[in-house]
């Protein structure tokens, strides 16, 4: 079965069991190799407002993370 054809079928169960299936499928993702806590979080946020020049544009970003991929 590809999966569009499985696509197709789960839209047509009910929406609780829609959602244990989208549940049961991100749980059997493998998990991050990363993790940052709240406090990281907040001190970037905390930098950006404070000078937005490190930031970057979403084609930055996302160039980025297509060069450390490959």
């Amino acid at each position: 079965m590809h999966l569009e054809e499985i696509v197709t079928e789960a839209s047509k169960l009910p929406e609780e069991q829609r959602a244990s299936l989208a549940s049961r499928l991100l749980h059997s993702l493998e998990s991050p190799h990363h993790w940052v806590s709240d406090e990281e979080v907040a001190e970037r946020i905390s930098e950006a407002e404070k000078d937005s020049n490190i930031l970057l544009s979403f084609d930055e970003f996302v160039s980025g993370i297509k060069r450390s991929g490959s």
